[in-house]
C-alpha cells in the first residue's frame, strides 16, 4: 500500500512540474490569444454580411410602413363616408318599409272585418235553419 500512494503522489508531482512549467512560459496564452482574434475575424466577416441584410430588409419594411402610415388617414375618411352614406339608405329604407307596413296593416284589416261579418251571417242562417 506504501508503494501505490508512492507512485501516486511521484505521479502528482509530475504534473505539478509539467503545470508549472507551462503556466511559467506563458506561450500558450498568446497562442490562445492569436487563435481567438482570428476567430473574431472571421466571425466579423460572416456577421457583416448578415448585418447588411437585415438592415436592408429592415430600411425596406420601414419605408412600407411609413407609406400605409401616410394612407392610413385616407383610408379612415373613406370608410367613414362609406357608413355614413350606407347609414342614410339604411334610414331611407327603414321609413319606406315602415310606411309599406303601416298600408298593409291597414289594407288587411278591412278585409278581415269582412270576413268576420260574412261568417257570422252564416253561422246564424245555419243554425236558424237547424231550429
Amino acid at each position: 500500500m506504501n508503494t501505490e500512494i508512492k507512485k501516486v503522489v511521484t505521479k502528482v508531482k509530475d504534473a505539478q512540474e509539467k503545470l508549472q512549467k507551462v503556466l511559467k512560459n506563458k506561450s500558450w496564452i498568446e497562442d490562445a490569444r492569436k487563435y481567438a482574434e482570428r476567430q473574431s475575424h472571421e466571425v466579423k466577416k460572416l456577421l457583416t454580411s448578415d448585418v447588411s441584410k437585415v438592415k436592408a430588409f429592415l430600411e425596406r419594411e420601414r419605408k412600407e410602413l411609413e407609406r400605409f402610415q401616410k394612407e392610413v388617414p385616407g383610408e379612415v375618411k373613406k370608410i367613414k363616408a362609406l357608413f355614413k352614406a350606407q347609414s342614410k339608405e339604411l334610414s331611407k329604407l327603414l321609413v319606406t318599409v315602415r310606411k309599406g307596413a303601416k298600408k298593409k296593416a291597414s289594407a288587411p284589416a278591412k278585409k278581415k272585418a269582412t270576413k268576420k261579418a260574412t261568417g257570422t251571417k252564416k253561422k246564424s242562417s245555419s243554425s236558424a235553419s237547424s231550429n
